[in-house]
């Protein structure tokens, strides 16, 4: 098995990966009351796009040497020639830098990772969407980015004005929220498998006006096809 063969096992193997650790956290999440162990599995299945992005740059680099090895190669006439050319030709190589998130590869086991966890958020029970566009996907985040629901981990419907934890970076709706900690001072992230064990505290939630645009179009687009759906109906 080539180098290559063997970083395309690896990320199938993060796949495979994360989608038992995410198929057990919903097994164990009604009996885990501390989230202790739910926690430490969506842990692990959240680092592995850092993985995936680490083994695909290191696959990118391999496929640059080999092929300038090979040009190297057919540009000398002798082997000595060949010694004496290529520790440079490498150098130079190894040097350049590839933006690894660009890559297709990349997106395409995101967006694998991403269909994963959407599967599995929906056994445990953490959103009441209906596919990947229930979903926000950061890009900006360290580790290849973050995935959160669009949905209130309380109500469960739609976040109109999302505010975020400080602490963790989980999103609530504001006025669930508010209404939850209002008479009692003892409520943690309710998000499964957070780490954060401060009390959520009204100093602690700001608005992210950057994810109530995208819920915000997300609403508007639900009633515009409602709309379309009731004139439908009308015409009939």
């Amino acid at each position: 098995m080539d180098f290559n063969s063997h970083v395309d096992s690896a990320l199938n193997t993060l796949l495979e990966n994360t989608k038992f650790l995410m198929e057990m956290a919903a097994v164990v999440s009604e009996v885990d009351v501390d989230g202790e162990y739910a926690k430490i599995m969506e842990d692990r299945s959240r680092r592995r796009v850092a993985d995936a992005e680490l083994l695909i740059g290191l696959k990118s680099k391999h496929k640059a040497l080999d092929q300038e090895l090979r040009q190297c190669a057919n540009e000398s006439s002798t082997i000595e020639e060949l010694e004496r050319n290529w520790p440079k030709r490498q150098e130079a190589t190894e040097k350049k830098t590839t933006n690894v998130k660009n890559t297709t590869e990349y997106k395409n086991f995101k967006k694998t990772l991403k269909e994963t966890l959407t599967t599995a958020d929906d056994a445990i029970g953490g959103a009441s969407g209906d596919g990947d566009d229930d979903l926000i996907v950061e890009d900006d985040l360290e580790a290849g980015g973050e995935i959160f629901s669009m949905y209130d981990p309380w109500s469960k419907a739609l976040m109109r004005n999302p505010v975020r934890n400080t602490n963790c970076r989980h999103l609530y709706d504001r006025d669930s929220v508010y209404a939850v900690i209002k008479d009692n001072i003892g409520i943690r992230c309710p998000v499964l498998g957070c780490a954060n064990k401060k009390y959520i505290q009204p100093g602690h939630l700001v608005p992210d006006l950057k994810v109530q645009e995208i819920v915000r179009a997300r609403i508007a687009e639900e009633e515009n096809n409602q709309e379309v759906s009731s004139s439908e109906d009308d015409e009939n």
